[in-house]
């Protein structure tokens, strides 16, 4: 694949992400313009994309069609993993009224490949795709774990320690301590390290030989002092989730 058509799926993405924002139909130049696109590559994009029926055009506005929709749907729905998972993490969130989310590593950053939430009007709100640090998030930190030594240390070397509130740690020794001291407990916790008033808890998840965590956020005054009773929770049930017989132990029933 050339850099060309890198470039150009790339953007493909980036006019799906501003229809996403905008909700409204837009004209070739506010597009452009907005992407930061020549004018030329956006319209040959936008033709190719109405030419498979992936948009059309109103009153010389373009938006996108539900074709998106309607192939996402089918994707979700045969996605192995997701189906494997999703009624556990609905179990979860029944049991422990908080969301719970499942999370994996793509690069030096973790992305939530699903999620589900309370029907609460104050809780923690994330959606899928979502990318988090892995240095300041309990899922991270989960990922980091479960990861080989070996392997871990050449990724902490290459992570940015970049801080997001008061919370956030920025020194690599205190990320090693804690790892190990986490390790062992099996459960890790972010006490407002990402956003100052949430907290997440997560255990490392292996499926299908790869690894992802299994996470819980809720509001910081509301769960700090059940943070440990979650971890132990979730360290139960990843257990559980790396043995076949048992992946249907936590989720919901008709």
């Amino acid at each position: 694949m050339s850099m060309n058509d890198v470039k150009s799926a790339k953007r493909v993405l980036d006019i799906l992400q501003f229809f996403a924002r905008t909700k409204e139909p837009a004209t070739l130049s506010q597009i452009a313009a907005t992407l930061g696109f020549p004018k030329s590559s956006c319209l040959a994009l936008l033709d190719t994309l109405e030419g498979d029926g992936y948009a059309h055009q109103i009153a010389g506005r373009y938006y996108l069609t539900r074709r998106w929709l309607h192939e996402a749907r089918i994707i979700s729905e045969h996605d192995p993993l997701i189906k494997l998972i999703h009624p556990t993490l609905e179990g979860l969130c029944k049991e422990l009224g908080e969301t719970v989310l499942l999370a994996q590593r793509t690069g030096e950053h973790l992305v939530y490949l699903d999620v589900v939430e309370p029907e609460l009007t104050v809780r923690f709100t994330a959606r899928v795709g979502q990318v988090k640090p892995l240095h300041a998030s309990a899922s991270g930190r989960a990922i980091l774990a479960g990861m080989p030594s070996r392997e871990r240390e050449n990724l902490l070397s290459k992570i940015k320690l970049e801080r997001y509130t008061k919370n956030t740690i920025v020194s690599l020794a205190r990320l090693r301590t804690l790892l190990e001291q986490e390790i062992k407990q099996g459960w890790h916790i972010n006490y407002g390290e990402h956003q100052i008033d949430t907290l997440s808890v997560a255990a490392p998840l292996v499926v299908f030989d790869t690894q992802y965590a299994l996470v819980v956020g809720a509001p910081l005054s509301r769960a700090r002092d059940k943070a440990d009773q979650i971890g132990q929770t979730l360290a139960r049930v990843s257990q559980d989730l790396s043995d076949p017989l048992n992946i249907n132990k936590y989720s919901t029933t008709e």
